[in-house]
């Protein structure tokens, strides 16, 4: 059943006596869970609406259309029964290793295929029911965004803490009958699914392309809350140039068999090995953004294309880049470009994340704590760029729900949020200039 929001004024649905606020509950007597039940259902020219009217009143209601021709019902949000959740419980899960006492939706594991389709959610396939599958297949939900891990059934189970995750390779298997196209994600652990057994799920990935069409490696991020959890570590400087040489091989490899890269790792891996991210051509269609992969050679192309505009010079204005530690030596390469222009000052305040712990260094995990650790009150009065990353969605409220005006108030320092691309940044830092 999905509450309707708004009808579009003179659409069918309007004629009809729809209004907003009315529940449709069927389609042709198919129940509406979501919106991909919504949309599919909907594009029949032949149409009949069960509606519940706000007095409790059922109608009934057909329509003939146009095929696909919108009805012009809208809805707030895009589930509307109860979202999928995660049933493992994976060794490296990084919710389970949250502080207490946060939002209780910070909390909640999802796991849920119509995510994946809609969003790019990553997701595990060990929760899906018959019907879940009929409906990917039936509704051709395509491309789906798959956390493999690892192909070994065994070390997946374990991996994953569920039996059901040694299914893998049949579940893979299944999609690919179906053409349904996969973007698969490897969450490296040291000494769990790297070395030999990394090798052996990239080779069993790339044999099921053109149903695997991308791999996306990031490593085992953790935090310092991992009281009664599995004994892990972060990956060395050794190993991380190993694992760096071992992917170039591979992508050399399919780009001739291929024709693209097909397996791709996370930039934290090159900014760790102190080795400039790869160029664009690395990331060919970048199928992996959504997991992060090739977001900092994207903002330093970006950046690089707007240099022709920055001007020679500009009044004295001095502006700070708030960032997280994992995003200096990117932060490091625009701040110096800025610096040359005459009357500019552009310094790079890096924020240690104390309040998750851990290697946690990426600037989409920064709290307010923190920030106000690392500021005090020694900026009061400066500029300060903030990525609207660090917000929670929709709000400019941070994880540890500590808003950006607390922030201002308690530091002094003068905010200014960008949205994250190279123009947002640059107009940013020049404005007043």
């Amino acid at each position: 059943m999905a509450v309707i929001d708004k009808v579009t004024e003179g659409s069918i649905s309007e004629q009809a006596g729809i209004t907003a606020g009315d529940k449709l509950i069927s389609i042709n007597d198919l129940p509406i869970h979501d919106m991909l039940d919504y949309q599919f259902l909907a594009s029949d020219d032949e149409i009949t609406l069960l509606i519940e009217k706000a007095d409790g009143e059922q109608w009934e209601i057909e329509l003939e259309k146009d095929y696909d021709e919108d009805l012009g019902l809208h809805f707030n949000g895009f589930i509307f029964d109860k979202m999928k959740r995660c049933k493992n419980k994976c060794i490296f899960c990084f919710i389970d290793q949250l502080p207490e006492k946060m939002r209780a939706t910070l909390y909640t594991k999802d796991d849920d295929y119509r995510y994946s389709f809609w969003y790019g959610n990553f997701i595990t396939l060990t929760n899906l029911t018959e019907s879940d599958w009929q409906k990917i297949i039936a509704m051709r939900l395509s491309p789906l965004y798959v956390s493999v891990h690892c192909m070994d059934p065994e070390i997946r189970a374990k991996m994953m803490n569920n039996p059901e995750a040694a299914n893998i390779k049949a579940q893979l298997k299944r999609l690919s009958d179906a053409d349904i196209m996969i973007h698969t994600q490897i969450v490296l652990c040291p000494g769990i699914n790297d070395g030999e057994i990394l090798k052996d799920t990239i080779e069993q990935l790339a044999a099921m392309h053109p149903c695997v069409q991308s791999i996306g490696i990031v490593p085992v991020g953790l935090t310092g809350h991992r009281n009664k959890l599995a004994d892990l570590r972060v990956f060395d400087l050794k190993e991380i140039q190993d694992i760096i040489t071992l992917i170039d091989g591979y992508q050399t490899r399919f780009r001739k068999e291929l024709g693209y890269g097909l397996v791709y790792l996370a930039d934290e891996f090159y900014l760790a090995a102190g080795q400039p991210v790869p160029g664009d051509e690395y990331y060919d269609d970048y199928s992996q953004i959504e997991n992060g992969i090739g977001l900092s050679r994207i903002l330093l192309d970006d950046f690089s294309a707007l240099e022709a505009q920055l001007p020679i010079e500009v009044p004295p204005r001095k502006v700070f880049l708030l960032t997280g530690e994992s995003a200096l030596p990117v932060m490091f390469t625009i701040s110096r470009r800025l610096n040359a222009i005459a009357g500019l000052t552009v310094e790079v305040l890096p924020v240690k994340n104390s309040f998750f712990g851990g290697n946690v260094s990426v600037t989409g995990l920064l709290t307010g704590s923190d920030i106000i650790d690392c500021l005090g009150i020694n900026y009061k009065g400066e500029n300060i760029i903030i990525p609207e990353v660090v917000f929670r969605d929709g709000n400019d409220v941070l994880l540890d729900d500590v808003s950006i005006a607390e922030i201002a108030g308690i530091t002094g320092a003068n905010f200014q949020i960008v949205d994250g691309s190279a123009q947002s940044l640059v107009d940013a830092i020049l404005e007043g200039a």
